[in-house]
């Protein structure tokens, strides 16, 4: 009899790199396995576009709650009260959805405390598996409670090595249950067909620098505007910066640009469904995110054999790149350096030092495919 793996994930925003991560995950388990039957529960709706575009990919959905409310997509404070409202909702629901559908497994990515209250409080057979990105914020009593529902937790996975150390110094959850999985991020077969389709009639740039991410602060392309704007005043015929993404800081980032009279310079072309393409002509990658764990975008950078420029920021890009190794940091909000790395960069672009760094991006990325997931995750359940 198949093993039954359900995955948590509910979600206000489809383009978050967890849905991408929990979707190549279960895919990974229906391509290389027939001892697994993935699941993913879509709580109240939050996954019917993506299960309608997944249709052909035998990936199973089971409905929790219907929910006739407009989500609140954008904004913080909005965010974190619907997931307040929701975990109060979801209790009754959830624990009878778990007695009845019995599964082996439970991965749980977002909204975790319905979840672990439920662990806690009542027995399950059901194996219980808590995924850690970054480092969460542990004040005094989601410490207590955290730590009364570790005991009742089987496993828990982080995506970087510099998380999984972080929790195991903090002492909150027992050393032998947490592990190392790297997101499911890269599909090479998908990843070559994709790099080949043509981008669209209206680009028609052919030198520019690249940036990949949502538009929230979290990504700090604030900063990258800016950056960019006072390096365009010491550097000649410097590429336009074209920047791919959807968000709540749209208009004040358009704000930004025009301020700094880089309008013909700094483009923000929105989402668009296929990066690989946009990759593939790009001179380099940039990054510029306060945060990332590991982010999905530099492992898609690099395994499109780009150059990576990343602020060094704690866990994702300081693990991937290995300074002067698989890529280059500059220091967070720090101007000056961004610059001089921007410079060296385009003065050394075709040198052999660029190439290696590209080498050993691309050989990195290889750990972030579905196949590497899937065996990792065999090896951990």
């Amino acid at each position: 009899m198949k093993k039954k793996i359900f995955y948590w994930s509910p979600h206000i925003n489809e383009q978050i790199a967890t849905v991408k991560a929990v979707v190549n995950s279960a895919l990974s388990l229906i391509k290389y396995s027939k001892n697994y039957d993935p699941t993913i529960i879509n709580v109240f709706g939050e996954w019917n576009s993506l299960k309608n575009l997944l249709n052909d990919k035998n990936l199973n959905f089971k409905n929790l709650i219907n929910l006739n409310i407009k989500l609140p997509i954008n904004g913080f404070l909005k965010s974190r009260i619907f997931y307040t409202f929701l975990s109060l909702v979801i209790l009754i629901p959830l624990y009878k959805f778990l007695r009845k559908e019995k599964p082996d497994y439970l991965i749980i990515h977002l909204i975790t405390v319905p979840v672990l209250i439920l662990c806690f409080f009542f027995n399950f057979k059901t194996k219980f598996i808590l995924r850690i990105s970054g480092y969460p914020k542990l004040n005094f009593l989601r410490k207590i409670f955290w730590k009364l529902v570790s005991k009742k937790i089987y496993k828990i996975f982080t995506p970087t090595q510099i998380t999984k150390k972080m929790l195991i110094d903090n002492g909150v959850f027992n050393e032998n249950k947490i592990f190392l999985l790297r997101d499911p991020i890269i599909s090479i077969s998908n990843l070559n067909t994709l790099k080949r389709q043509k981008i669209s009639k209206d680009f028609n740039h052919n030198n520019y620098i690249l940036s990949i991410g949502r538009l929230t602060k979290q990504k700090n392309f604030q900063f990258l505007v800016k950056a960019y704007a006072l390096l365009k005043k010491e550097v000649m015929h410097l590429p336009k910066l074209i920047i791919i993404g959807e968000g709540e800081e749209k208009n004040n980032l358009n704000d930004k640009i025009r301020e700094n009279n880089m309008e013909k310079d700094i483009f923000i072309l929105g989402y668009k469904s296929n990066v690989f393409q946009y990759l593939h002509k790009s001179l380099f990658f940039l990054l510029s995110s306060s945060w990332e764990d590991p982010g999905f975008v530099l492992v898609e950078a690099a395994a499109s054999n780009k150059l990576i420029l990343s602020s060094n920021v704690l866990s994702g890009p300081k693990e991937f790149l290995y300074n002067k190794s698989s890529g280059f940091l500059f220091e967070k909000e720090n101007i000056t350096d961004f610059k001089n790395k921007v410079k060296y960069i385009l003065s050394n672009i075709n040198s052999k030092e660029i190439f290696i760094n590209k080498v050993n991006a691309k050989k990195n990325s290889k750990n972030y495919t579905l196949f590497f997931h899937f065996k990792e995750l065999i090896k951990l359940l």
